[in-house]
């Protein structure tokens, strides 16, 4: 009987001082392998020369954003007129570092930003801050199940694959990480004994991290809520305590949108990212990773813009941004009430998630880069074992009022409840691992004393049954996105190798590039066929143009008919797939006809931006002898049917005029082609062929010097173009000769 007691004392939370603490030798263990395995990385990415180096190399998606951000606020620029829509802790921090330590100069209209200089050294920090996680996952997991399971957690999270990739970009989850482990050692601080000091510093790691990620709102309030209601240590000065200082911290951000007339204490997206975790329609897949609220605008910087307009849209006026969130919020609770079914079923899905090895698709996948780093995608290292068997630590580690596990417990049910609320991406779950490495940890000790011990076979059959049929079950679920994020990988390097090939001099360099990035996209859609950024990757591949690149006509067109059929079968609802493998003839005869279909509810507002990309893509090409497949008394008002319904959805954009402007000219439509020519120019647009194709018009109808005026605006911007040349020439012979008497 004594080694069943023995099992069950090991079970139980450690008591005394000593198992509760790590040892010297164990922190070392752990901060040795996680640098090792940070210096891997770090070599490994950057030595590709792949669509491996072409993501890490770069900034992407909310990187973007945060980078142009801080910029603005180290150079004082940075003016909103509305509260803030992401949390800005972590730009205006990187503000201050800029401000310290310039970054090097990035235009307005940069295709791409390399990671460079003290964006580098930014990164390099963040490593570091990677290593202080690490530590305090051990320690935490030592205080609630003695030193060896938090040893092992410690070991997991400094050698966690996406722990280490996340820390290599301009992203605020490593900063986050790093103070939901300090907060969640000080709550148990606070639970063992009072301490009115740790009070106060808890409250600021909280205020900090909500300002960091809104999803700590949970935490505080469970926090607060455990330190009144817990019998065994109510401590309701040291709660009043943590909310003080924690709204204390988050007074800036609330008196910035008070002074913009919009009581919002931090931030208001929480309604249209619960929107976009809960979207209107009965596909109980739709809503789970991350979908843009239109169509070819998932990068952050569109997402407030799109946030604002559908709702403001909808409510037929000017809202505010308390009203915008709750706006969205309202469409959540249609959704509800309307299919109830279909939302228990994906916050089911997300919630499996949390303890699943997939790692759900983000602008840049862990799972594509990996391949580059084998040895930090092992059973150790991801969450295809450990996921499952925190799964089991959670429901049968010991239930009873140690503040531990209370702490550990608590603090991954609040980030399961975010996951539910809105949606699942590799970053949102990275905040959990800390405690589901604890609760892995944990469970795989008690598992290893159980078979060692005098223990029932049958309860030896049990724990070994769990141990590995959990993770094969789990592993073999059809989750829905099973597709591994793959192809936005692939279409996230193509568009990267394409600024850069747009970019490139050398001729032999940007067609490399170029045809790279037409590999990489066309790679991104055999994967998944009916994913627009692909097809949109693979028809700007095709369109680039640089110094030394022209565009691929035929290429582009029939890239450009090809997402102009998705898009149209979105919008209506039609099953497209088959046909977006048919030749480029029935392709476009399916487009045509489609136009004239409804737009089922939401869809239309959905796809109006890439629908205005085709569009635009295929005005270029409708004229006489590049699409024989339409009939020629048809070509025209064809393409100016479909120029005015690229204005349509796209209003604001330049070169949707310039675009009409040519097809009208071609009407012999001259003076409306001469006003939409003057109307792009007037919004922005900065095009060498838009001037040269006004001066031409203003050439054929007797107007040499207002001509000769576009041609040379034109050689402005494209000094070295022979056509623009004989037209300036052309211009100043015409003008002569009007001179000559």
């Amino acid at each position: 009987m004594s080694q069943p007691s023995e099992h069950a004392q090991h079970m139980t939370p450690p008591a005394d001082q000593d198992e509760s603490r790590l040892k010297p030798i164990q922190v070392l263990v752990i901060l040795l392998l996680g640098l090792l395995a940070r210096a891997g990385y770090e070599v490994a990415v950057r030595t590709d020369e792949g669509p491996v180096g072409a993501l890490t190399h770069h900034l992407l998606g909310d990187e973007r954003a945060y980078d142009e951000f801080a910029r603005a606020s180290a150079e004082g620029a940075l003016d909103r007129e509305r509260a803030f829509y992401q949390e800005p802790m972590y730009p205006w921090l990187l503000g201050v570092v800029y401000r310290l330590w310039p970054p090097m100069p990035v235009a307005a209209d940069a295709a791409s930003i390399p990671r460079e200089g003290v964006r580098d050294a930014v990164l390099w920090v963040q490593h570091l801050l990677g290593l202080l996680v690490a530590w305090g996952t051990a320690r935490l997991g030592a205080r609630a199940l003695g030193n060896h399971v938090g040893f092992l957690a410690g070991v997991f999270m400094a050698v966690s694959g996406p722990a280490v990739f996340h820390e290599s970009m301009l992203l605020k989850a490593t900063l986050s990480l790093l103070l939901v482990v300090i907060s969640l050692n000080l709550w148990l601080d606070l639970l063992e004994s009072a301490g009115k000091k740790r009070a106060v510093v808890l409250g600021l790691c909280l205020g900090i991290g909500v300002l960091l990620r809104g999803n700590l709102y949970l935490l505080l309030a469970l926090v607060t809520a455990s330190l009144v209601l817990r019998r065994a240590s109510r401590r309701p000065a040291e709660a009043l305590l943590v909310l003080g200082t924690a709204l204390l911290v988050m007074a800036p951000a609330t008196l910035h949108n008070i002074q913009r007339g919009d009581f919002v204490l931090t931030t208001y997206q929480a309604g249209s990212n619960a929107a976009i975790g809960q979207p209107i329609g009965a596909d109980p897949n739709a809503g789970i990773m991350y979908t843009p609220l239109r169509a070819g605008r998932g990068d952050a910087r569109f997402e407030e813009k799109d946030a604002v307009r559908l709702a403001e849209a909808g409510a037929g006026r000017r809202l505010t941004g308390r009203e915008i969130s709750a706006w969205w919020w309202t469409q959540v609770g249609e959704q509800l009430k309307s299919h109830p079914l279909v939302a228990l079923q994906r916050t089911g899905w997300k919630l499996l998630h949390l303890f699943h090895g997939l790692e759900v698709v983000d602008v840049k996948d862990w799972t594509f880069i990996s391949r580059r780093v084998p040895w930090l995608n092992t059973p150790l290292s991801n969450l295809w074992l450990l996921g499952p068997w925190a799964l089991l630590g959670f429901l049968f580690l010991p239930w009873r009022k140690h503040p531990g596990l209370l702490v550990v417990r608590g603090g991954l049910v609040v980030f399961a409840m975010s996951l539910a609320l809105f949606y699942v991406m590799g970053r949102y779950r990275l905040t959990a691992l800390p405690m589901l490495f604890i609760l892995a940890a944990g469970a795989a000790s008690a598992g290893w004393h159980t078979l060692r011990s005098n223990a029932p076979l049958a309860r030896k059959g049990l724990v070994l049954l769990g141990a590995l049929g959990l993770p094969l079950a789990l592993a073999a679920l059809p989750m829905p996105t099973e597709s591994h994020g793959h192809h936005v990988s692939w279409a996230n390097a193509s568009s990267v190798e394409r600024r850069m090939a747009e970019e490139a001099e050398e001729p032999g360099e940007a067609l490399l590039r170029r045809e790279r990035a037409r590999l990489w996209a066309s790679k991104a859609i055999e994967i998944a066929p009916l994913f627009p950024s692909a097809r949109t990757a693979l028809l700007f591949a095709c369109s680039s143009r640089g110094p030394a690149l022209e565009p691929l006509p035929s290429e582009a067109r029939d890239a450009a008919w090809r997402l102009a059929l998705l898009m149209e079968g979105l919008r209506t609802g039609r099953p497209v797939r088959n046909q977006l493998d048919a030749d480029e003839p029935e392709v476009a005869r399916t487009v045509i006809e489609l136009l004239d279909w409804p737009s089922l509810p939401g869809q239309k507002e959905f796809t109006d931006p890439l629908r205005a990309t085709a569009m635009r893509s295929l005005n270029p090409w409708f004229k006489p002898g590049q699409m024989p497949y339409i009939e020629s008394s048809e070509l025209f008002p064809l393409a100016l049917r479909l120029a005015n319904l690229s204005l349509d959805l796209d209003p604001g954009d330049p070169m949707g005029y310039a675009q009409r402007g040519l097809v009208l000219r071609r009407m012999h439509r001259l003076p409306e082609a001469e006003k939409d020519y003057r109307t792009a120019i007037q919004e922005g647009a900065v095009s060498a062929t838009l001037h040269n194709n006004l001066g031409t018009l203003l050439l054929d109808t007797g107007r040499p010097a207002e001509a000769q005026e576009s041609f040379l605006r034109a050689l402005e911007l494209s000094p070295d173009n022979p056509i623009i040349q004989l037209n300036l020439g052309r211009s100043q012979a015409a003008l002569k000769s009007s001179r000559d008497p």
